[in-house]
């Protein structure tokens, strides 16, 4: 597949008469007291995305933004069946999961040099690269378990225009060695596709790049 093929998924004109409300908010699963993800789960509460809009136009934007990213993950999905997609943008000292498709899921996950040893979003964000557990029953390094199906793991930095991350998006699936096949093309074609996407995205630069950078990207005053 061409990144052309991913970005006309993303750029494709969303229709004004669709109701995509319901992608502004989904169920998270109940968490332990700890505040991690149990790996046997049930509904909990609520998680509402538009706490991250700060006026109407910007819901508008961020409707629209999550509306497309969705749409790229369900075709991510499709077209390599890959069972667990998720896309996830930093907020100061936490990632905060956007879109995703397959079982529900942890909302949000700090971001902080103690968690370097326990998650992997927190070590692709802080290494700045992409993280390929293709047989989690043999990995000895960091790993947070959220679903004892799953069998393998890639994980991906995204970056701005500057060369910073903003976010990272996460693929599990329930087969070992999974991504194999796939490794190159996900972490150079969709990212880059995401990458693009989110560069000139309205939701984006209206809040500016540094919002969405972790807080120890951001020059102390």
């Amino acid at each position: 597949m061409r990144l052309f093929d991913i970005l006309a998924v993303l750029y494709e004109p969303v229709n004004p008469l669709d109701n995509h409300e319901h992608l502004l908010s989904y169920v998270e699963p109940k968490l332990n007291e700890d505040g991690t993800c149990p790996i046997f789960k049930e509904a909990g509460d609520i998680y509402n995305l538009i706490q991250y809009a700060d006026s109407p136009e910007q819901r508008s934007n961020l409707l629209d933004m999550v509306t497309r990213l969705n749409r790229l993950v369900r075709w991510i999905h499709l077209k390599t069946d890959v069972m667990w997609f998720g896309i996830y943008l930093c907020h100061g000292n936490k990632l905060v999961k956007y879109v995703y498709t397959g079982a529900m899921s942890k909302a949000e996950f700090p971001i902080a040099p103690e968690y370097l040893e326990k998650s992997i979003n927190t070590r692709v964000i802080i290494e700045r690269q992409h993280y390929y557990i293709p047989d989690v029953e043999k990995h000895t390094g960091p790993y947070y378990r959220c679903d004892a199906k799953v069998q393998s793991e890639l994980c991906c930095p995204i970056f701005d225009p500057e060369g910073d991350v903003i976010g990272i998006f996460d693929c599990e699936d329930h087969r070992k060695h999974f991504f194999d096949e796939k490794v190159e093309f996900i972490r150079t074609k969709v990212k880059k596709a995401i990458e693009i996407f989110l560069e000139d995205h309205p939701y984006i630069t209206h809040l500016g790049y540094s919002h969405f950078r972790p807080a120890e990207y951001n020059p102390v005053a």
